[in-house]
């Protein structure tokens, strides 16, 4: 057996203690809490970012929406990796954890706007890395029983983006006007632009003074490198299980008797003396690997058109909640102080309160997936989401105290809706690594389009088309979710009996069957 083969494999079937599972899953949490940092704090600094690169909102959402377009290649080789490479999972996510890092800490220094694109690319290439291991991780942990524990880890994104406006705040610089010129100010930096305000016939200046963003970003990049040290050490502890897994494989095989061993060397030398047809089998079965891989049927016991199905409109439902909560993120703060005229004290409060909800909603819903079907809870969430946001479009656009009280709701639902789609998803069909591919392909879409939409919209039409755009997104989600219960109760669930396995997943029995007889060698 390959070393790469094997450690796949003891990876998805050793066990671990309830102590192990719990600490291992506690450090998953936290790699979520800095998945938070990483991402999020460009929300709380829009503005300052804004004014510092002379740019204008719409530019500023082209530029973070590359992020969606870094999670398409990072998707697919994150997916390529946790199938091929699963005993290293926990190295695939300390590595990126530090190019996150990296990425994030430089984002306050660069000179223009096109710099922000290029590191916001980098940052959705690890993201999709970082949540694929993290989320093949999870998975080998609690295997049937990950509804919950999938919730709680992603409940760290909430916790992480609830800290960022806190530590952020103290460093956001302060919006002055009074004079007919904007002249910006970062410590040596000064520049001066003319500006019109509409609403007025004279012109306006508007000072931004005392701005020191790059303090926020470094401790975001701080907490993500310390995060990864955790995994670096988790890898050396699966590569010395991976080693006591083949140390008794190899004894195991060496007892074969004698005549067993004679057949395989026969075999062997008939295999050895043939030249190109036998090459060409191998490339032959490696193609029909890779096409198994990729091939619907496979995460659906046989079953192409439901695996087809579910994964056409999870790639929806992704792009739609992963897309829509980093917009209704990144512009909550700038809605209510452009909209509502909010301080910015006040709109950072705010936006720590959109991600308590947030975190509230991912811990209470993590609570009751112990005993309501995720069936029931994707539409109990999109449902919640979408009353939620059209009562905020109607009665927030024009009143601060309707948008404190009704983003919580909004926040509320939203946090939970990406885990319980992870959740849902492997309750219908195996969660394979084409399978999270699919998910972060329709992220990184929705990403792009929402991104790019409201800065579009915010520009050229004016900040109350944020509360619209959001509701927008809600009842879309609310549809999809609609959709995907009805082929869940048409089709069942992939632990339904009758249905028929593919051949590789005979073969793939058959090896947890042998590696199961290791496993109780390795214990005795």
């Amino acid at each position: 057996m390959a070393a790469d083969e094997l450690a796949v494999k003891t990876a998805g079937l050793r066990n671990r203690t309830t102590l192990q599972k719990t600490i291992e899953t506690g450090v998953l949490v936290l790699s979520w809490v800095v998945m938070g940092l990483y991402c999020e704090t460009s929300g709380p600094t829009l503005i300052d970012l804004k004014y510092r690169l002379n740019t204008n909102y719409e530019d500023l959402a082209a530029a973070f929406s590359a992020a969606g377009i870094g999670t398409f290649p990072g998707s697919l080789i994150g997916g390529f990796v946790i199938d091929k490479f699963s005993g290293y999972s926990h190295l695939t996510l300390a590595l990126a954890l530090d190019f996150a890092a990296a990425a994030v800490v430089f984002i306050p220094w660069v000179p223009s706007v096109q710099y922000i694109w290029i590191l916001s690319f980098a940052t959705g290439f690890v993201l999709s890395i970082h949540n694929a291991a993290g989320t093949r991780i999870i998975l080998n942990i609690w295997k049937d029983n990950s509804a919950s524990p999938m919730i709680l880890m992603h409940l760290g994104y909430g916790i992480g983006s609830f800290l960022i406006p806190l530590y952020s705040n103290p460093f956001l610089g302060v919006e002055v006007q009074n004079g007919n010129e904007n002249k910006i100010i970062y410590g040596n930096i000064s520049t001066t632009i003319m500006t019109t305000n509409v609403s007025q016939s004279s012109e306006e200046k508007l000072s931004l003074d005392n701005s020191r963003i790059e303090y926020a970003y470094a401790i975001s990049a701080i907490g993500t490198v310390g995060i990864s040290v955790v995994f670096f050490a988790f890898q050396l502890i699966e590569n010395k299980i991976i080693r006591q897994y083949k140390d008794i494989e190899t004894r195991r095989r060496s007892e074969v008797d004698s005549e067993h061993v004679s057949e395989i060397h026969d075999a062997t030398e008939k295999e050895q003396s043939k030249s190109e047809p036998g090459e060409n089998e191998d490339t032959c079965n490696n193609c029909k690997g890779l096409l198994q891989m990729i091939n619907p049927a496979s995460c659906a016991k046989g079953r192409f058109w439901y695996g087809s199905s579910i994964l056409f409109f999870m790639f929806f439902y992704f792009g739609n909640a992963g897309g829509g909560q980093r917009f209704i993120s990144q512009f909550i703060r700038s809605f209510s102080i452009d909209q509502l005229n909010f301080s910015n004290t006040d709109g950072s409060l705010l936006n720590t309160s959109f991600w308590i909800s947030f975190s509230v909603g991912r811990l209470i819903f993590f609570i009751i997936a112990r005993w309501i079907s995720v069936k029931v809870l994707i539409i109990l969430e999109t449902g919640g989401f979408m009353c939620s946001a059209i009562l905020m479009a109607i009665f927030a656009n024009g009143n601060s105290t309707a948008l404190w009280v009704l983003i919580q709701p909004v926040a509320f639902f939203i946090g939970p809706l990406w885990p319980t789609g992870v959740a849902w998803t492997d309750y219908h069909i195996e969660l394979t690594g084409m399978g999270m591919t699919t998910q972060m392909l329709g992220a990184s879409v929705g990403f792009i389009c929402h991104l790019r939409l409201i800065g579009y919209l915010y520009d050229n039409i004016g900040p109350q088309t944020y509360v619209y755009h959001v509701a927008g997104s809600a009842i879309f989600g609310f549809v999809l979710a609609v959709a995907l219960a009805l082929i869940g109760a048409k089709h069942g669930n992939r632990f339904d009996s009758g249905s028929v396995d593919l051949p590789i997943e005979q073969n793939e029995k058959s090896n947890r069957d042998s590696l199961k007889t290791t496993e109780n060698g390795l214990k005795e």
